[in-house]
């Protein structure tokens, strides 16, 4: 655990935010380097700026619904939460869903093959950003007595932020090599990340996260994904088959 990579007097280079800077800024320039040569400039500064804002405010606000009752009164009020830590990944996967839904409604030109290179990008800059997460020692794991253990928080831990890292980077990595169907690309994205996040849920031992029922928020959306993910493999086959 590695909160604070830099400090100087009052100079303080904190790991967490350092990192998710990093990650928006690589998902920044995958975005650019992998939209259609003919697709103007603007409109994808647009797409990309919204899908960043709703992203950060959906991330914020399941966080905070997610958050204990009796803790979470003076979060809205308090500055740093906003702009700090205290994110939830599926939030932000909402808030982007809902800006596309309706730049969709907005925009007649709208086309989901043309915004298919945000996915890499989300995918890679996610598993930079689950290393802040890691350095930052929160998302961290239960206690375990295997080999992988990472001392955090007076015991040995699932390194849940490293697993979740490591398998988006080689999903992104996936992405951006595959000659494959963006439509199975996408689905391979909804069931590949819907598992990996399910798999890294059972090994969290963070309690800030809350439950719904007999699962956790995230793995809750999580099955949504993977149901979602076999639905694009469906409609797929069944227009194959037409």
């Amino acid at each position: 655990m590695l909160p604070i990579l830099f400090q100087n007097n009052n100079f303080i280079i904190y790991s967490y935010p350092l990192l998710m800077g990093l990650a928006w800024g690589i998902g920044y320039q995958i975005y650019f380097s992998l939209i259609p040569k003919n697709w103007p400039r603007l409109k994808a500064q647009i797409y990309f700026w919204g899908i960043f804002i709703m992203a950060w405010l959906g991330a914020k606000v399941l966080f905070y619904l997610t958050y204990p009752a009796e803790k979470s009164l003076d979060l809205l009020s308090n500055v740093s939460f906003w702009t700090g830590g205290g994110f939830v990944f599926y939030g932000g996967f909402l808030g982007a869903l809902l800006f596309i839904l309706l730049m969709k409604q907005l925009d007649k030109k709208f086309s989901l093959q043309e915004l298919w290179p945000m996915v890499p990008a989300l995918v890679i800059g996610h598993g930079v950003g689950r290393i802040g997460c890691f350095l930052a020692g929160c998302c961290f794991g239960s206690e375990t007595d295997l080999w992988w253990g990472v001392y955090l928080h007076d015991h040995y831990r699932h390194p849940t932020q490293l697993i979740e890292a490591v398998g988006l980077l080689l999903l992104g990595w996936y992405f951006l090599k595959s000659k494959a169907p963006r439509i199975n690309l996408l689905a391979t994205y909804l069931l590949g990340y819907g598992v990996l996040r399910l798999i890294v849920e059972s090994l969290r031992g963070d309690i800030v996260r809350g439950e719904w029922g007999v699962m956790t928020p995230s793995q809750w959306i999580s099955c949504l994904l993977i149901l979602a993910g076999f639905s694009l493999i469906a409609i797929k086959n069944r227009r194959l088959a037409q």
